[in-house]
């Protein structure tokens, strides 16, 4: 299996309701700090949005127990045999804000902000491919719900390109998705909806992830993402359908 770095293969939660991973996966394991861009836009999370464009700033850093990337900072807890186990602190940055919604009922609900998420990632490479889990907590006392992941990707080498195809499942709590999703009694009054309460789900995902160097020092990467939602957020006035989709770019140049 061709051998892939953190800013690649380390998934970057971007955003949201996929509270999904999305720059995930770049290239080599050798220590060493990148800096960059990124920038990109995910559609389909929230009826009636506006969708705008996310760019910010990205600095990686890979050492032998710590290590950021632009979606988590965190330390190892083991590495050998193929399995790598962190501790990380990542980003959950599905937001709801009421000046970008054009209706009018959703107008009247509470803004929803990002949120920090605190846990435990696995991570077992074999010529197979890569498995990585994830069980992570809401941290900024939001909702102090909880994400689980599981995810498959085989990274394969194209002349100077490297594709990373992955699919897996997220599945949210009751707690998290409330936050998020959930209509309160006093909302309901204020804005005509209907009260809502969520369930925890499980929604499977899909992303194709690709890589390539740019000279010596610098390195492109692209991700395209697709979430299907699972009943407790599909049937969420909040909702405008049953996927979500992500694409992000970046621009990295190592030092």
């Amino acid at each position: 299996m061709p051998s892939l770095s953190p800013t690649l293969l380390r998934p970057l939660l971007f955003t949201a309701a996929l509270g999904v991973p999305l720059l995930a996966h770049a290239a080599g394991q050798d220590p060493g700090v990148q800096a960059g861009i990124s920038a990109g836009a995910t559609s389909g999370a929230y009826a009636h949005y506006d969708v705008k464009p996310l760019v910010v700033p990205a600095v990686a850093w890979q050492g032998e127990r710590f290590f950021a990337s632009p979606g988590s900072l965190g330390m190892y807890l083991y590495k050998g045999q193929g399995l790598r186990l962190s501790a990380a602190v990542t980003p959950y940055t599905l937001r709801f804000k009421t000046d970008d919604v054009n209706d009018a009922q959703l107008r009247r609900l509470h803004s929803r902000q990002m949120s920090a998420m605190a846990g435990i990632n696995g991570e077992y490479s074999a010529d197979w491919g890569m498995v990585e889990a994830s069980v992570m907590r809401e941290v900024t006392g939001h909702s102090g719900g909880i994400e689980s992941r599981l995810h498959y990707s085989y990274p394969i080498q194209a002349g100077r390109f490297t594709w990373v195809p992955r699919a897996g499942v997220v599945h949210s709590s009751a707690r998290l998705l409330d936050y998020y999703y959930g209509i309160s009694d006093e909302e309901a009054l204020r804005s005509g909806l209907a009260a809502y309460r969520p369930g925890s789900t499980t929604s499977p995902s899909l992303q194709i992830a690709v890589s390539t160097p740019l000279g010596t020092k610098w390195r492109a990467t692209g991700v395209v993402a697709n979430q299907w939602f699972g009943d407790a957020v599909k049937d969420s006035p909040m909702a405008r359908r049953g996927t979500q989709t992500s694409a992000f770019v970046s621009l990295m140049r190592a030092f």
